[in-house]
């Protein structure tokens, strides 16, 4: 069952704190411009701002699926993964811990949030049939292996060029698809409207 409006896990939500975060920079840099000085604590809380925005836009879709009840276990991975890749990021920008371990975590876990906001993202273009269908499940299969190819990189501290090359080349081959499935259901709602 859909979840209300009014929740505040609603896709607007979200939105909303997208560009809270984004005029709460802009007012940061507008500051730091009239008062003719940087310091450290105000590029913290610019870098800050910056990094919250994009977070909170991954938790859109997530959100959208919790919205309509659908994929549950997606939607709230997507959040709890976004929500902790924020404050993994936040504290590293002010407190600066200088543990691998912490980083190598905190890159995992943005993975992670970014991963479930495409799968979400794809899953909100559902019903498809036929082509779309088979290309939605490519891109996921595609975007899954480029994210536990990242995630063994990152743990295994693989270095060599060759390794990364294949996972850039995955995370292309994710978002062209993802683009491509955007506009099959683009095109196939344009064809519906026109039906009626």
């Amino acid at each position: 069952m859909p979840l209300l409006r009014s929740n505040p896990l609603a896709p607007r939500t979200f939105l909303s704190g997208t560009l809270g975060a984004l005029v709460a920079a802009l007012l940061v840099m507008v500051a730091m411009v009239l008062l003719g000085e940087y310091t450290k604590t105000r590029g913290r809380l610019l870098l800050t701002f910056l990094v919250l925005a994009p977070f909170r836009l991954s938790a859109i879709p997530p959100s959208a699926l919790i919205w309509r009840g659908r994929l549950l276990p997606v939607a709230w991975t997507g959040l709890v993964a976004s929500g902790a890749g924020f404050v993994l990021v936040a504290t590293g920008i002010w407190v600066t811990p200088d543990a691998d371990a912490y980083w190598k975590t905190t890159a995992i876990v943005s993975i992670l949030a970014a991963s479930t906001f495409q799968a979400s993202w794809l899953l909100l273009l559902t019903p498809v049939r036929g082509f779309a269908c088979l290309l939605l499940w490519a891109v996921m299969g595609v975007s899954l292996l480029a994210a536990l190819l990242s995630v063994a990189g990152i743990i295994g501290e693989i270095r060599p060029a060759a390794y990364w090359w294949v996972v850039f080349l995955l995370v292309l081959a994710g978002v062209v698809g993802s683009l491509a499935l955007l506009a099959v259901a683009l095109r196939s709602k344009t064809g519906a409207i026109a039906e009626d």
